[in-house]
Parts: C-alpha cells; structure tokens; sequence
C-alpha cells in the first residue's frame, strides 16, 4: 500500500481491527480520549532496566501498559505489525498511538519465518535482506534494539552454523546497526529454527562476532527447564544482554519422576515469581552491569489468562491480572521503577 493512496479505512482493513483499536473516538469506550486530544505524557526513559510487556500492537493494550506502570512494550512481527506491509502513513499513526497513550516501543521481534543461514541460498538471501529491513524499522519505531532467532540449517555441523550466521551478522548487520545506533540479538528459545541458544555454541559465536551490537535477548526460562544454571549463564555473558524476557519456569516434580524429562507436562511457563527463577539474584547481575534495555514480561502462563486472547484488541481481565501480578513482583528489584 503506498503512502499517496493510504486512506483511513485501508489502514483498519489491514489492522485487521476495528476503530477502536487504533483509536478512533468513535469506537472508543465512554471517558476514552480519542487520538485528537492531548497526548497522555510518556514517562522519561530511566537509567535502569525497562519493565515491559511483549504483545501485539493495538491502542488499548498499549494503554493497559502505561496504565499498570509499564514504560514500554515489546511488539512482535504479525499480519498487520511488519515493515514490508506498512506505509509510511501507518507507521506514523503507530507512534502517535503509543505517545497517546503514554508510552514507548522499546523493542520489536522478528523471529519466526526469518532463517538467517537457510540451506536454501534464495530464501537465505531473502531472509537477510528482510531483516536489514526489520532492523531499519525498529530504527523508526525509536528502538535500540530488535530480538531475532539465530536461525538454523540441521543438515550441517553446529561449528559450520556458527560460522554461517557469525559471517552474516558481520557483513549484512553490523554495518547496519552501526549506522542506525542499534543493537540485535536472538532468544534463547529451542527450536529448529532457533541452533544457538546455549552458552557452549555463543562462545564460539561471540568469539567470531566481537561487535558489541550483537547480543542475546535473555530469557531465564528456557534454562530452568534444561538444568542450565540461569544466573551463572548471566553473569558468564552479561556483557551481551541487550534485551531480556521475563518469564519464570515451574518444575512439576511429581510428574517428572513418572515421565522423566522426555515426557510431557513436567514443565511450565508462568509469570516471574511463580517459578523457580532466583529473580533478584538475576536482576542484580543485570544492575551490576548496568544494564538499561528492556526487560519485557512474556505472558505464557495459562494460570492467569482466558485463551484465546492475543488477536482481540484488548486483554482478558484473567491476562491483565498476570501482567498487573508481573509489574508488581518485578518492581520490588528494580529501583528505577518504585512507585
């Protein structure tokens, strides 16, 4: 969609919202300012780690961030939320909808369907070129910061992988990041598309990437239930946290001592301080360091939501609980942010 044609109604058809959505006054709820009104003010940036949530973009959930005392949001790729679909007109309209509702776009995801060192070199090609593209949009959105798999190519050795992305991320996206003031990473999330997400393969990966640009996203939670320590992995690799997932990890042992860890349903994700995560050891490595990125509560705790619940514009009452439960344990650790 070009800018010269971009027309009010397009823009909703895409969203695939309604007005309300993105904030037209008419499909707001009663007492709600519409976008014509004086924008809510966005708190000013702290100097410590950025407490956020990671959801898809619309107005209300953004305003349910600022309203819970969030600083920010984490937005992933999706069908309406991607470089390459929207215009410039649109991307103008996201940034006034966070500044209206009073606060920021601390980071974007590009994860899924973006394999850095696919096998096939067209799709590798095109791949990298589309993440230039992501890296050039979070510049945009105002970001420092853009998550990302490592991707992955099973048919050939972990070392020769290394290599593959480690040559990538030096020719394609360093001289990128240099240029926008940006930083990138991948999260430790196991999967097929996901090779490097342990500490053994990022030393081989750092060792041949020494720009600092490129770091991880850190997640605590996927080491849990691989018996990693998550703590020690922190403050191995502190120097390259750009960006961290807060979400905690529950060990159900009961079931564990039946199935063993190659069944199912010994583990789960639950929100920060209702797993096994040593959360203010983990954050005093993140402050010792001084870290300032966003540290984005990822909500995939089943215990505290109402499914299906990230296509509707706004929160389920039960996810907005977990969210509001997140912001309130994590705020005890993180100074910048008392209230």
């Amino acid at each position: 969609m070009s800018k010269s044609g971009f027309r009010r109604r397009d823009f909703l058809k895409v969203a695939g919202a309604s007005a309300a959505v993105l904030g037209a006054p008419e499909g707001l709820p009663a007492g709600t300012e519409g976008p014509g009104a004086a924008p809510t003010e966005v708190p000013p940036e702290t100097k410590f780690p950025k407490l956020a949530i990671i959801t898809r973009y619309s107005r209300q959930k953004l305003e349910f961030a600022a309203a819970t005392g969030y600083e920010g949001v984490v937005i992933p790729l999706d069908e309406f939320f991607d470089p390459d679909k929207l215009s410039d007109t649109q991307i103008d309209e996201i940034l006034h909808t966070a500044r209206d509702a009073g606060t920021r776009i601390i980071s974007i995801e590009c994860m899924w369907g973006m394999n850095h060192i696919d096998p096939d070199h067209a799709k590798r090609r095109a791949a990298q070129a589309r993440f230039v593209r992501c890296l050039e949009f979070g510049h945009r959105l105002g970001c420092k910061f853009v998550g990302t798999f490592t991707g992955g190519d099973p048919a050939k050795s972990e070392d020769d992988q290394v290599k593959e992305l480690a040559a990538a991320i030096n020719e394609q996206y360093v001289p990128v990041c240099e240029k926008l003031d940006v930083g990138f990473g991948p999260e430790n999330y196991p999967c097929p598309e996901n090779f490097a997400t342990v500490p053994g393969l990022w030393e081989k990966l750092f060792a041949l990437v020494p720009n600092h640009r490129f770091g991880l996203e850190f997640d605590p939670s996927h080491f849990v239930r691989q018996y990693i320590d998550p703590i020690r992995t922190a403050w191995e690799f502190r120097d390259r946290i750009l960006a961290v997932h807060a979400k905690d990890t529950e060990i159900i042992e009961p079931v564990l001592q039946k199935t063993g860890i190659h069944g199912q349903g010994w583990w789960r994700y639950r929100i920060p301080g209702q797993g096994l995560i040593d959360w203010p050891a983990f954050i005093t490595v993140l402050l010792q360091v001084g870290f300032k990125g966003g540290m984005a509560v990822e909500h995939e705790d089943e215990f505290w939501d109402a499914p299906p619940s990230n296509d509707a514009p706004e929160f389920p009452q039960a996810r907005k609980d977990g969210f509001i439960l997140a912001a309130r344990f994590l705020r005890m650790y993180l100074p910048g942010n008392l209230r």
